[in-house]
Order: structure tokens, then sequence, then C-alpha cells
């Protein structure tokens, strides 16, 4: 076996090995280190990387990334599974989205690879973390979360040839109902089109919501998932589960709040709309109804704002367009 060395984490046998990647500094000059697991299996096979928490707040990914490594022995693995439950540390310590110390309109870490050595910090963490994974990873996927802890679809990169051929058949064994094969144009800077551009098949989970709003049901249900791609992959022995059919999207679309108010949902995820569905209803501080918004699209929920404080110009709701069934 070649040696996979990513930071303090060093593979070179079969087990799991962990360790650190440094990828900047903090304001006082401390390290900012995040953490790599390295799980190599007893076989030949491919190189999956996992990663999560791309956006700081998005906590359900690395409750999933560490249920597939508690529930996947060496012995049984071929091929290696290379796991980053937390890249954007800084925006992880503080409970929020992107890092605390960017500034001039820098910080979506999901919009800065495959990052600048001499750009602001999070392009230049973002350098070094996928200079590691261009080096190692014949697969990536990719975990986030949404708002809400209802929220469950997928999206793969949809590149011609065998890069998006290889994405879609993750995404079938994942089996999420909802998918977006990505156009090859949107979400630039994103770990997904990078690496697919890179020739890298790329899919990305979206899990349950922010913060705390995620259930163990949900961690454990992605886990289990995530395995069934292992077993799509030859990783893991077993029967592929098919979980079923689904339905893909064009693209998607964001809605945002055009007034202010406590806001109550009358929509949840998954659910099928038409144009002119009702998707809430804003209330003033008196209680009295003042506005009941309505879709300017027909599709497939994605995800919504449950409110209630809802400022003008919030995103109100995710929704996929043009739904089909597959």
């Amino acid at each position: 076996m070649d040696d996979i060395r990513i930071g303090t984490a060093v593979s070179t046998s079969t087990g799991l090995a962990r360790g650190e990647l440094h990828v900047a500094d903090m304001p006082d000059g401390a390290p900012i280190n995040i953490p790599v697991a390295i799980l190599r299996g007893r076989g030949d096979g491919p190189t999956l990387w996992m990663e999560a928490c791309v956006h700081g707040d998005e906590y359900c990914g690395a409750f999933i990334i560490h249920e597939v490594l508690r529930t996947v022995a060496a012995d049984d693995l071929n091929g290696t599974v290379i796991a980053l439950p937390v890249l954007n540390l800084t925006g992880f310590q503080r409970n929020q989205r992107t890092s605390p110390f960017e500034a001039f309109g820098y910080g979506d870490m999901n919009r800065c690879f495959p990052g600048k050595p001499d750009g602001s910090l999070t392009e230049q963490m973002a350098h070094v973390v996928y200079g590691h994974m261009k080096q190692h990873a014949d697969y990536l996927i990719d975990i986030h979360t949404a708002l809400t802890v209802d929220v469950r679809w997928a999206l793969y990169a949809n590149a011609e040839g065998e890069v998006g051929d290889k994405g879609a058949g993750i995404a079938r064994a994942f089996g999420y109902k909802s998918t977006l094969p990505a156009p090859m144009d949107i979400l630039g800077g994103s770990a997904l089109m990078t690496a697919a551009k890179d020739g890298i098949p790329s899919f990305i989970i979206e899990a349950g919501g922010i913060g705390q709003a995620f259930d163990r049901e949900t961690v454990t249900d992605a886990a289990e998932r995530l395995r069934n791609v292992m077993r799509h992959l030859g990783m893991l022995a077993g029967e592929v589960t098919d979980y079923g059919p689904q339905y893909d999207f064009s693209t998607f679309a964001w809605i945002n709040a055009t007034r202010g108010g406590l806001f109550q949902p009358a929509v949840a995820c998954g659910q099928r709309i038409e144009e002119g569905t009702v998707l809430g209803r804003y209330f003033d501080v008196f209680g009295d109804v003042v506005e009941e918004p309505r879709s300017p699209h027909a599709g497939i929920v994605l995800a919504i704002n449950c409110g209630p404080l809802m400022p003008t110009g919030d995103i109100l709701m995710h929704l996929g367009l043009n739904p089909r069934d597959i």
C-alpha cells in the first residue's frame, strides 16, 4: 500500500488513522487545524472523500460522517474512506455559516474552490483542502443541510460522460427521492463543480437543518444510505438497496420574502406544489393576517424558512423546478 498523508493523519496499512490538517492561522497566530480520518480497507478499491461543515453551522453532516466511521470496519472495506467532518472550523466554533474572521464580502467556502494560496482566509483554507482532495479522491461526497429537520434532497454534478454517469449512479444508490442533475454552469466555486471539472464524480447531500435542526433518524438513515453507496462502488459487500422511484428536476429557484412579519409556513419539504400555491401566512404583531404569499413557480419544495420572524428579503423557500419521475 502507498502511504496516504494528509497533515498529521498518516495511513500506511489497513485500519483507521486520525490527525489534523493545518489550513490557516487564527488572528493570534494559533493554528487552524481541521480533523482528518483515513479509513483504509483490507482490499483494493476506490478512495471515497467525504466532507462536512463546509458551512460551519451545518452540524448534521459531521454527525453523519461520525456514524459512517463507527459502523464501517476496515476489514470489511475495499478501498479507502477519507473523511473531513469539519472543514470550516472557525465558523463551526461560532455556530455560523462562514468564518467570523472573513471580511469584504468573502466567506462562503462553497464558492471558494479550488481556492487561492494568497486569497482570503476561506480561499486559502479551500486551497489547502482541495490540493489533497484532487490528489487522492476518486469520488466526492459533500454533506450539507438547509433550514429545517425535514430537508431531504441531493444533487450531483451532471458533467458529460463518465463523470456525470458515475454521479448519477451514486445519486441512485443514495436514493433520496428529490435529486438535481446539476448543470455544470451553476454553483461556481463549489467543491462539487470544481471536483467534477477535474474528473472526480461528485455528489451533495442536503439532510436536516442548520444548528440543532436535525434528529437521530436523519443521521442513521443518511449513514446507511452512504454505506449503500459504498456497496454500489464495490467498497462493501452486500446487495445494493433499491430505495424506489425518484424524481429529478431541471434547476432550482430561490423565493425571497417580499414583506416582513411573523411567518407560519403552509407547505412542507418534499411537497409538490403548483404555481399560485399558498406558501404560508404573515401575521403582524397584533396577530392579524397581513398577507398570504403564493409560489411564483410549480415544483418541489426543497427547503422552507419556518420563521417565525421573517424580515423583508429573507429566503422564504428553495424550490426544485420541472420535476419528472425517473
